[in-house]
């Protein structure tokens, strides 16, 4: 196993795909950051027809030269792409769809004819569709090397004018900015990057090493730089997988492999991402469905047991009050109910303290319960806050009507003396919105 991993030819294998990868993540991301990530496909299924015409034309089977026949094919793909959706008013999806079909089907037939004839020189034209990685020399490691490194200067060196086009396309023109040539650019390396990635992973699925990496990435991040590194990452991270486990298995391709790999990351990120993982967002619901229950259970000692929370009450009152329909919302208040038992917000009425803490005594043959001086605090602070919030959302409905914006405050934050007097000032400023608008 280690002798596989060592063998030189492995390692000329990943290093060219490790640098494809990263490349295309980098790439990759400002194609999806600028909502263009099927031109990749168009581009990459028109990459075919290129490779076949540039064996027919010259006969050599080399890399450099294939790939510079699928850098005149993945252009004219795009071009075709323009003129159909600019002279037949088709649709994206739809005009995307017709030159991916088109494009392909030329590509197929023409490796197809080229394979049925047996030209000299043509064996493994076809692995130009998953990708060809066991073929790779020193040589054309270098050059996919050096094609990736000068990708990724590209998006550097252009990263803040890629950026505010990607994200306000007509900002960018209102300020002079050439945003169609910036947009002509960002194609072309996308399409670069699409040629350069057709040996690691094929015309097929050299789109998913460009796609897949970035849309990983961004469930990590909401900065564009730490967004452009990990997609980098995660490419990179999925060439070596898939060289590994090609060099182990060797009857897999590489292609593939590595789009999976790629794939299981992006899987672990949907889940696992701190911010956007789906995982986080059931905890964060979670969280925010027993503060909820909660604030319900205190809501209803303080009806039951008075505003000044000493009235006894009992359990299965409060609870009962406070579950909501099904059984769900009945588990969340029970485990409510006894989260403010174990902080000591609700006490047992006539409760000693002793050295083994707090003692339940019935009372009239029931045990009642109290909320204690942290509870009642508790239980005043939100309703105090309910009422505040509910200003600010008045205040904002009549700023609405007066044509004026609002910035909503956190609803953590709604307490804040700060926060108080800033929606105290806009209220007064809706006021007299709304007074000389009626006037006028």
């Amino acid at each position: 196993m280690i002798a596989t991993w060592l063998a030189y030819n492995t390692l000329v294998v990943l290093a060219g795909v490790a640098a494809v990868g990263f490349a295309a993540g980098v790439v990759g991301s400002l194609a999806v950051l600028r909502k263009r990530p099927l031109v990749g496909d168009a581009a990459a299924h028109a990459t075919l027809a290129g490779v076949a015409i540039a064996f027919l034309l010259t006969g050599r089977r080399d890399l450099a030269t294939l790939l510079a026949g699928g850098l005149v094919s993945a252009p004219a793909g795009l071009i075709a792409l323009v003129l159909v959706r600019r002279y037949t008013k088709t649709r994206d999806d739809a005009a995307t769809a017709i030159v991916i079909g088109v494009s392909f089907g030329i590509g197929i037939a023409l490796v197809a004819g080229i394979t049925a004839r047996a030209m000299p020189g043509s064996a493994g034209l076809e692995q130009f569709l998953l990708g060809h990685t066991a073929a790779l020399t020193a040589r054309d490691a270098t050059l996919l090397a050096a094609a990736s490194l000068l990708a990724v200067v590209v998006v550097v060196v252009a990263l803040k004018e890629a950026v505010v086009v990607a994200f306000d396309a007509d900002f960018a023109a209102a300020t002079g900015w050439p945003v169609g040539l910036i947009d002509v650019a960002l194609v072309t390396l996308v399409a670069v990057m699409v040629v350069v990635g057709l040996p690691a992973a094929g015309a097929v699925l050299v789109t998913a090493l460009v796609v897949i990496p970035p849309v990983a990435a961004r469930q990590w991040t909401q900065r564009v730089g730490t967004m452009l590194l990990l997609a980098g990452v995660f490419g990179l991270t999925a060439a070596v997988v898939g060289v590994a486990t090609s060099s182990l298995r060797p009857g897999l391709a590489t292609g593939p492999l590595v789009v999976l790999a790629a794939a299981a990351i992006c899987v672990v990120s949907f889940l696992a991402a701190p911010e956007r993982g789906w995982l986080t967002r059931r905890r964060q619901a979670g969280r925010l469905a027993g503060l909820w229950a909660r604030g319900r259970v205190l809501e209803e000692c303080l009806d039951v047991g008075g505003d000044d929370g000493r009235g006894g009450f009992a359990e299965a009152t409060i609870t009962g009050r406070a579950g909501g329909d099904g059984h769900r919302a009945e588990r969340r208040v029970r485990r409510a109910w006894e989260g403010l038992v174990r902080d000591a917000a609700v006490v047992p009425v006539g409760h000693e303290r002793d050295a083994a803490g707090l003692m339940r005594l019935p009372v009239g043959g029931r045990d009642l319960w109290t909320l204690s001086a942290a509870g009642l605090a508790e239980a005043c602070n939100r309703r105090l806050r309910i009422a505040a919030w509910h200003q600010v959302l008045d205040v904002a409905a009549e700023a609405g009507r007066a044509g004026l914006s609002l910035d909503l405050p956190d609803p953590a934050d709604v307490l804040d003396p700060a926060t108080l007097a800033r929606v105290g000032s806009l209220a007064n400023h809706a006021g007299d919105g709304a007074t000389s608008g009626a006037g006028t």
